[in-house]
């Protein structure tokens, strides 16, 4: 496995009309500018090593908007197309580079109890109440869900994706599930 994975991120829960602009380009400089400088120094290296894959880290927040997280949506989102061009980049180069992005949910981590004001209340076994209905599987994902999807993509198993958008997330874009007994 030779690669890279652009993992760090940081989410300021704000309205967008409250936000400073401060934080807005703190979000910035660690979110999109981080994945690019991750890109820039990462890509020859693979390169040299004869091809690879690179992983960037997004969110379902990437996905879709969601209120209080405006700056987080932006940041996030903004990756998506940035992947997919690198890797188109990477394909006409013939270097055996393969860019892919993963979006996880609501994952039981720290960065997730600090944006969702649950001091650490959340729990795969206790989600909180009405996350629970936001995830048609009913409960938080674990690190290590996302951490199997990343060795996936890393791995020669994924040989043929580029470009592609791996969503992790207890299935929360795919829809709602019926309130059924």
């Amino acid at each position: 496995m030779r690669g890279a994975v652009a993992n760090a991120g940081i989410g300021i829960m704000c309205k967008a009309v409250e936000m400073s602009l401060v934080d807005w380009r703190r979000q910035t400089a660690v979110n999109p500018d981080g994945v690019f400088l991750l890109v820039k120094y990462s890509v020859p290296a693979v390169r040299r090593a004869g091809g690879g894959s690179i992983i960037i880290t997004s969110s379902t927040a990437g996905l879709r908007g969601s209120a209080g997280l405006t700056g987080y949506c932006a940041t996030k989102g903004g990756v998506r197309p940035f992947a997919k061009a690198v890797a188109m980049e990477c394909a006409a180069e013939a270097d055996g580079i393969r860019v892919n992005t993963v979006h996880p949910g609501v994952i039981d981590t720290p960065i997730w109890a600090k944006l969702s004001g649950s001091g650490g209340a959340l729990r795969a076994d206790r989600p909180e109440r009405g996350r629970q209905n936001r995830v048609p599987l009913g409960r938080a994902g674990q690190a290590q869900d996302i951490a199997k999807g990343v060795l996936f993509l890393a791995s020669d198993a994924s040989n043929y994706m580029t470009g592609a958008e791996l969503v992790i997330d207890g299935g929360m874009t795919g829809g709602t599930r019926p309130r059924w007994s």
